[in-house]
């Protein structure tokens, strides 16, 4: 296997493991019972993306578990940051989001059964809730400033990788929403080489996502051992 094929197939469930190890990781070593609904998440995350790598080669059909893993994620993200937010304005938005991404996910898959494609809009949908619910987040941060440094927050850092991978990834999914429009009748070669290209630039932002909150995980943790020492 070649980089490009590993970056543009297996990158995707090698970060999702990364962000795993990084909530497990931090969970450990604070006792974070919050955390559970990601950890929850991102095993099932690993799991199911591992699963679609694995059996790319095999099967005609795999968009269907992509419908499963956009909704998943808006539920499983929208739940965490609502439980974050201290005002019922900001919980209510969090609310609609998610109620509103949902009913679209499943009326385009479940009730028009259009799941042959990949959801381009749906996962842009996906993306915008979540960059919302860190806009809000960041909101939340700035407004109730306290003497506790952010960088000791694992919050920021996890919502600074959101933003990372869910900011570049609503414009290529729109992106790539164009592209398969315009090429589903030709679909060449060299034009299925561009779409795996921008499938591996959508696997490395999530990959740069993931190593921001190992990284900021490992950070907080160094950062509490060297203060008790």
């Amino acid at each position: 296997m070649d980089l490009h094929s590993f970056i543009g197939n297996f990158l995707e469930p090698l970060a999702y493991f990364v962000y795993l190890a990084a909530v497990m990781l931090f969970q450990k070593k604070r006792g974070e019972t919050s955390l559970n609904l990601l950890r929850i998440y991102y095993s099932f995350a690993f799991l199911l993306m591992l699963a679609t790598s694995l059996s790319v080669h095999y099967v005609d059909e795999t968009n269907w578990l992509y419908s499963i893993h956009a909704l998943v994620t808006v539920v499983a993200l929208g739940l965490y940051f609502r439980r974050l937010f201290s005002t019922v304005q900001k919980k209510n938005i969090t609310t609609v989001l998610i109620a509103a991404t949902v009913i679209y996910l499943l009326v385009k898959n479940v009730v028009l059964g259009e799941y042959h494609l990949f959801d381009s809009i749906g996962f842009s949908l996906v993306s915008a809730s979540v960059v919302l619910l860190v806009l809000m987040y960041f909101h939340q941060l700035l407004s109730n400033i306290t003497d506790e440094n952010i960088l000791h927050n694992f919050n920021f850092w996890l919502s600074s990788g959101f933003l990372i991978y869910f900011l570049g990834n609503f414009i290529i999914f729109l992106t790539y929403h164009y592209f398969t429009a315009k090429i589903m009748a030709t679909y060449t070669h060299e034009e299925r080489y561009i779409m795996t290209n921008l499938w591996g630039l959508h696997n490395c932002l999530l990959f740069a996502g993931a190593l921001s909150l190992l990284a900021g995980s490992l950070w907080i943790v160094y950062r509490r051992k060297s203060a008790l020492s």
